[in-house]
């Protein structure tokens, strides 16, 4: 496996990390929590069974929730966030590895006084409604 993809179906995404196969699936509005439910890494490792059973030795695999800031709607923060030298780039929720590249360079350019390629109406601090 060579490429991260997203099966929006399913509500799996997987991606590489070096040697490693990371896999996310669900999501809890809990607040500040990192509990998990077996259940929920039960599902998540039968899904990348089915989906990519040589990817990767299931059986050494480690887990583990984290917190992931996200908009209700989607799309992420970016840009200046109130104060010289503090930027954000937050917000993506399941779509965070799929936009990182894009995200970056857009407040890369915003940090360097450059026009993002990209338009950042409603993605500021300062533009978001």
């Amino acid at each position: 496996m060579r490429v991260g993809a997203v099966d929006e179906e399913l509500l799996v995404a997987w991606c590489r990390i070096g040697d490693r196969l990371r896999m996310t699936s669900s999501a809890e509005f809990t607040g500040y929590e990192t509990s998990y439910k077996e259940h929920d890494l039960r599902l998540i490792r039968k899904l990348a069974g089915d989906l990519l059973p040589d990817a990767a030795e299931y059986d050494s695999g480690t887990y583990r929730a984290c917190n992931r800031p996200m908009t209700p709607d989607g799309p992420p923060i970016l840009g200046p966030a109130g104060h010289d030298n503090f930027y954000i780039n937050s917000g993506h929720g399941h779509m965070g590895f799929t936009m990182a590249c894009g995200s970056s360079r857009i407040v890369a350019d915003l940090i360097d006084g450059k026009k993002p390629e990209i338009p950042v109406a409603g993605l500021t601090l300062t533009s978001r409604p």
